[in-house]
C-alpha cells in the first residue's frame, strides 16, 4: 500500500464492501453515518479494522 492511500477512504471501501452502507454527513465530510449512528474518522477506521476488513 502507498503512503499516499487515505485509511479513510479505504476503510469505506471496504466497510461497503462488506455489505454495509456508509454515508457521508456534513460539508467537511468528517463524519459518517451507518445505521442511526454517527462515527468520526477514527472511529470508522476502527470499525474497519476491529472487523478484520483492513491492517493497521
Amino acid at each position: 500500500m502507498s503512503d499516499d492511500t487515505d485509511p479513510v477512504l479505504n476503510a469505506v471501501d471496504a466497510l461497503r464492501a462488506a455489505g454495509i452502507v456508509v454515508v457521508p454527513i456534513g460539508e467537511e465530510l468528517d463524519r459518517w453515518q451507518i445505521g442511526d449512528l454517527l462515527f468520526s474518522d477514527a472511529e470508522l477506521v476502527r470499525i474497519a479494522m476491529s472487523r478484520g476488513l483492513m491492517e493497521g
